[in-house]
C-alpha cells in the first residue's frame, strides 16, 4: 500500500466517527485535531513526492533551481558555495548496446554512489538525462575538488550489477559572492565540457 492511500484511508475513517461523536464534545475535538495533522501529514507527503524523481530517489531539476538560486541569494561575505555536475561518460552507447533497461539501473546504482559519498551539508540532484548536480554550501575549492574526486573513483571502483563499467565526468564551479543560479550552472557546464574533452576526469573553476 501506498503511504498517500494510507493516509487517505485514515482520513476517511476520522471523517466517519464524526458522525458518530458530533455529541462529546472532547471527542469531536479530538476527531479534528487528528484530522488536521492527517492532512498536513499528506499534504507534505504529496509535495515531498513531487520533488522527487522515482527512478533516483533524487530531488528533480525544478527543486534544484529553486534551491540553488535561494542558496545563492544567502551568501555572505567569505562563504562559499560549489556546485558540482557529474556526466555519466558514453551513456548514450551505454543505452543502444545495453537497452534502456540497463541504463535506468545504471542511473538508479549512480545515484546511491552520488548520496554515499558526499557529505551531510550537500544535496543530490537529477539534473536531467545522464546528468546529476551536487549543491556544496560553504565548500571552498580545495573542498569541492576532493569531494568530486571521491564520487568519480567511487563510480569506477563500484561494480554494477549490470556488468556494465561505468565512468564519469565532473565539472565544478566554485563562488563566494552573489551570483546568479544561470552564471554558476553556466561556469559548471564549462568546466563539465573541460572533463569530458580531458575524458573522464573532473575540473575545477574559480568564479
Amino acid at each position: 500500500m501506498k503511504i498517500i492511500d494510507f493516509y487517505v484511508i485514515i482520513l476517511s475513517f476520522l471523517i466517519t466517527l464524526i458522525t458518530y461523536y458530533t455529541a462529546n464534545s472532547i471527542v469531536f475535538i479530538l476527531i479534528q485535531f487528528f484530522i488536521c495533522i492527517t492532512i498536513s501529514i499528506y499534504t507534505y507527503v504529496l509535495k515531498n513526492n513531487a520533488r522527487i524523481g522515482k527512478l533516483t530517489s533524487l530531488y528533480n531539476r525544478k527543486y534544484f533551481d529553486y534551491i540553488l538560486s535561494d542558496k545563492l541569494k544567502r551568501l555572505r561575505g567569505r562563504a562559499n558555495l560549489a556546485l558540482l555536475i557529474c556526466d555519466v561518460d558514453n551513456f548514450k552507447l551505454i543505452n543502444d548496446t545495453y537497452g534502456h533497461v540497463t541504463g535506468d539501473a545504471v542511473l538508479a546504482e549512480l545515484a546511491d554512489i552520488l548520496k554515499a559519498n558526499i557529505r551531510k551539508s550537500d544535496t543530490a540532484y537529477r539534473y536531467g538525462g545522464e546528468e546529476f548536480a551536487i549543491i556544496m554550501p560553504n565548500t571552498n575549492y580545495n573542498e569541492a575538488e576532493v569531494v568530486a574526486m571521491r564520487i568519480k573513483k567511487a563510480v569506477e571502483k563500484h561494480f554494477f550489477k549490470t556488468n556494465v563499467t561505468v565512468t564519469v565526468s565532473v565539472g565544478v564551479a566554485v563562488t563566494n559572492y552573489k551570483v546568479s543560479a544561470i552564471d554558476i550552472v553556466i561556469i559548471a557546464d564549462k568546466a563539465l565540457y573541460i572533463a569530458k574533452k580531458q575524458k573522464n576526469t573532473v575540473v575545477c573553476l574559480q568564479m
